[in-house]
């Protein structure tokens, strides 16, 4: 049997976040992930950022996986969550898969 379309993909979105806010949008994304996640069971989220902060600005980035792959319509929702939490924008997407 063929894996599900999208099966093993990691989505990736990254953004921008001023350092004085890491306190105040941490929680949110926290919230919203765990949201997607009791929406559907089994759906894998992590937040990241990189070590460092450039002219106090901070890059973030969300990640997010399911055995049965993302599909259109988690792809959808996770974009709308977002927009729904306010978190900041513009949000870049890409998705990743196992090196081949």
């Amino acid at each position: 049997m063929n894996p599900p379309a999208g099966a093993g993909a990691v989505l990736c979105v990254y953004y921008k976040v001023d350092a004085d806010q890491h306190a105040a949008w941490a929680p949110r994304v926290r919230q919203m992930q765990a949201g997607l996640q009791a929406q559907w069971p089994g759906l894998r989220a992590e937040l990241l950022q990189r070590p460092e902060a450039t002219n106090g600005i901070e890059t973030w980035m969300e990640t997010y996986r399911h055995r049965l792959g993302l599909g259109t319509e988690r792809l959808a929702a996770i974009a709308q969550a977002a927009i729904d939490a306010g978190l900041p924008a513009p949000r870049h997407a890409e998705s990743f898969i196992a090196l081949r």
